[in-house]
């Protein structure tokens, strides 16, 4: 019929219902010559590849009609324009239906790959085995090899990958779903086990012995069986090489029939060889003329729609064939299953149904050998019982697609025939209730119910997944309020705890820091104070003085002396710095380990010995003092007196330190408690430092006054007299005054080069500079053991900052995907209630 037909039945379809019939006869009648149906018109077939109606010689034997004189010819007239209505009607109807399920399935690829996308983003959750929550097509199946059971614990990475490569299987069924709505052919899949009887039943419906039979298992090779006439004119095997293409799936997208290099081309005769060659061919297209029934008869010739017969290998074959069985199932429109009644439904009989309910909610089961069965009522029940479990919509119309047949049952083949089957037709037996009752449910789903048989499987298929998007989006949701309720609450936990940790590291951190500053300050007043108090000697600590004779070697001595006490001091202040460091180390180790667990520092080792090993303090060689001769004398009046009285009066310090000298009284009262007495012998100058160098003198000086008494009795005190006692006066002064200051030296030097010193000490800062080198090195030692609390504090704190920072991004991402799920399942709920209105009943 021309387009402006076609569009002018649309509008009347809006129309009245009472005269849209009458409207479309009228039409009718007015239309061109060649869409005008003549009065003979079971002669006729409509033919898609030049769009008209053509004469079918077929339908007659050498043209002869006499068989139709006895009918009304303006009654078939009749007839053939209300079938022709109905058809168009049909078509309407097809063609809306086919563009809703095709809207549908690009938003359910659209919807597929949105949440495959939040996925990848964030891992989504997927009910696993739920009753309250199931899934259909995008069921995550885990099941192993001799594990049949689901309760295996996966955490939710690991789902969502397993998520994401069934969501891809989704998408690719997606794609061939919707190959398959706009294609215009319908594709009839008869499978089964081995040996249940496939090719013998594709053979009856074709009223052909097309395919070869055997008690054996003989069709190792997928055979597509087509009308000639819509193709090649010629009745021929197409086979396409595995070279070409290795799958079964590969072959349909390879094959191209312009393209001969895709296939190689057999007889038909041939079949019996070609269908075992599964080692060289991937796929058989068998291409027959289906002339030895009308079109009103014939599934194939049917001048409706182009429909091709698919013969599969036994499904336990072997493993790789009952894959390809599987796979294929996604590219037909319809399933025959053909199944032996003395097995029944097999474990791979019944997988093939699992995965093919999952869009098809409609399967033709034939029973072979069902009168080979004694009790034909509980193989029935079982069979039945099984279809219910896996196909409920099949069995709540087992009526119509559930046929129970008799080996005997099918129609016959003469034995003088070949494959090509050229015999005559009344050789076949179309008068057996049972098949005839199969080929006529057969023929109308195929034809009448286009919609069901084609269109179905995709709505069924759309439906399944949107429901399945839909509750993936619930069930998010569910789980996304309680995880959020649950972060909340930790959140909530987490605060007073972190709080009190960060009190807690503070004050610690405090309390090592008071402990090092503590260290530190200690060390650097000790030092200070003992460097500078290292100068304050007594004359008693002083080396010994051994004369004139040595008072070069004395000099030396004296001045290494102070040098040594200089060194000592320093020596002694890193000493004590050891030990108070190791002391605070201890200290904040017991703290750390009583606040931070007994982990903190536990492989760490103190060595005290290492610290101080560089000397970085200044050289004893910067306190050079030059030594000058008024270095050896230091008189004063006190000293004279003490020296001049003995100790009556002033103070006479060498005089003291010999009164410790544990000698004999006449030593002690001499002065000659120091020294030995060899040693005053070998050294007289050592006599200068007793008493008797002012013994001498005030013996010498009593004799001479007392004889100037005598040799001028009363004249004593003349001039003369005092004359005289005045010059003896002067020399014993000036006597006493060297002997005083030889007798001072051991004093003096020690005092002099002890002053020199101590303002050496303070030009170059000596004590401060060595004070602060002692105290840094200090800091630096305890600033490992305070760095690592509190690194130890910032580790806990950051821990649990770090878990709260965790929990809070696992929030805000629940927030996104909550609301990323809100919008999904309110689509995925649209878009199937659009599915769902699709009528497919009405044809």
């Amino acid at each position: 019929m021309s387009q402006q037909h076609q569009r002018q039945q649309t509008k009347n379809s809006n129309g009245d219902d009472t005269n849209f019939h009458d409207d479309y006869l009228s039409q009718l009648l007015n239309d061109d010559a060649s869409t005008v149906v003549p009065s003979q018109p079971e002669q006729l077939i409509y033919s898609r590849s030049e769009h008209s109606f053509v004469n079918d010689d077929a339908t007659t034997l050498e043209g002869d009609v006499s068989h139709l004189a006895a009918h009304d010819s303006s009654h078939k007239r009749r007839q053939s324009n209300d079938r022709m209505l109905s058809l168009h009607l049909s078509q309407w109807n097809y063609n809306n239906n086919r563009v809703g399920l095709n809207r549908g399935i690009q938003s359910a690829e659209e919807l597929i790959q949105l949440i495959t996308q939040e996925n990848e983003t964030r891992p989504i959750n997927v009910p696993l085995s739920s009753t309250e929550y199931p899934l259909h097509i995008l069921e995550v199946d885990f099941k192993f090899r001799g594990n049949t059971d689901n309760n295996v614990n996966l955490d939710k990475n690991a789902i969502a990958n397993l998520f994401a490569v069934r969501a891809k299987t989704a998408l690719g069924h997606l794609e061939s779903l919707q190959k398959r709505v706009d294609d215009t052919s319908s594709k009839v899949f008869i499978t089964g086990d081995l040996n249940a009887g496939k090719s013998t039943f594709c053979n009856a419906l074709l009223r052909r012995r097309i395919m070869p039979v055997d008690q054996l298992p003989c069709t190792n090779v997928f055979c597509e069986i087509l009308e000639a006439r819509e193709y090649t004119e010629v009745e021929e095997v197409h086979a396409i090489p595995l070279a070409v293409a290795p799958t079964v799936k590969e072959a349909n997208t390879a094959y191209n029939i312009r393209d001969k290099s895709t296939y190689r081309v057999y007889p038909i005769d041939q079949m019996p060889d070609l269908v075992y060659r599964s080692d060289l061919y991937s796929l058989l297209k068998v291409y027959i003329k289906d002339d030895k029934r009308p079109a009103d008869l014939s599934l194939l010739r049917n001048g409706t729609v182009d429909i091709s017969l698919i013969d599969s290998p036994g499904l336990n074959m072997d493993s790789i064939q009952t894959t390809e069985v599987l796979s294929r199932q996604e590219e037909i429109d319809m399933v025959i299953f053909v199944v032996n009644s003395e097995n029944q439904l097999t474990l791979s009989g019944q997988e093939f149904i699992q995965v093919a309910s999952r869009e098809k909610k409609l399967m033709f089961f034939v029973v072979n050998k069902f009168d080979q069965i004694r009790d034909k009522g509980r193989c029935k029940k079982l069979i039945l019982d099984q279809i219910k479990k896996m196909s409920p919509e099949t069995h709540k119309q087992s009526s119509e697609f559930v046929h129970f047949v008799s080996s005997g049952s099918r129609p016959g083949f003469p034995e003088d025939n070949g494959p090509d089957g050229n015999g005559d037709e009344n050789d076949f037996d179309a008068c057996d209730p049972d098949f005839d009752r199969l080929e006529t449910s057969l023929r109308n789903f195929v034809l009448k119910k286009r919609s069901l048989s084609k269109l179905l499987p995709a709505k069924t298929y759309l439906s399944k997944l949107l429901g399945d998007i839909s509750v993936i989006a619930k069930w998010n949701l569910d789980i996304g309020g309680q995880e959020n309720k649950k972060f909340n609450a930790e959140l909530q936990a987490m605060k007073p705890e972190i709080k009190s940790s960060s009190a807690q590291s503070q004050k610690l951190t405090d309390r090592v820091d008071k402990i090092v500053e503590s260290a530190v300050s200690d060390a650097y007043d000790f030092t200070k104070h003992k460097i500078n108090k290292a100068l304050e000697l007594s004359i008693e600590d002083f080396p010994d003085y051994e004369g004139l004779s040595r008072i070069y070697d004395y000099v030396l001595r004296s001045r290494q002396y102070i040098l040594d006490q200089i060194r000592d001091s320093v020596g002694t202040s890193e000493f004590k710095a050891k030990n108070e460091t190791s002391i605070k180390v201890e200290e904040i180790h017991i703290w750390g380990k009583s606040e931070l667990g007994d982990e903190f520092m536990s492989d760490r080792e103190f060595k005290s010995d290492l610290m101080f090993t560089k000397k970085k303090h200044l050289s004893l060689k910067a306190l050079d003092v030059p030594f000058d001769i008024l270095d050896l004398i230091s008189p004063s009046w006190n000293g004279f007196l003490g020296y001049l009285s003995w100790g009556f009066f002033g103070e006479d310090r060498l005089v003291e330190k010999a009164s410790d000298v544990g000698e004999p009284a006449w030593h002690t009262t001499l002065g000659l408690g120091q020294y030995s007495v060899s040693k005053y012998w070998t050294n007289p100058s050592l006599l200068l430092t007793s008493k008797i160098p002012a013994l001498a003198v005030y013996s010498w000086g009593g004799t001479r006054v007392f004889t100037t008494i005598l040799f001028y009795g009363s004249r004593f005190f003349s001039w003369q007299a005092v004359s005289r006692l005045s010059s003896s006066a002067l020399i014993l002064g000036s006597v006493m005054g060297i002997a005083y200051l030889v007798h001072d030296l051991p004093r003096a030097l020690p005092l002099n080069l002890s002053q020199k010193y101590r303002s050496k000490l303070r030009e170059v800062d000596y004590a401060h500079r060595n004070a602060k080198r002692i105290s840094d090195e200090v800091r630096d030692v305890l600033r490992f053991p305070s760095r690592e609390v509190v690194k130890s504090c910032e580790a806990i704190l950051g821990k649990k900052q770090a878990a709260r920072r965790e929990i809070e991004t696992k929030l805000q991402n629940n927030i996104l995907s909550l609301k990323f799920f809100r919008a999904l399942a309110h689509r995925a709920d649209t878009q199937m209630q659009v599915i769902e209105e699709i009528n497919l009943d009405v044809d």
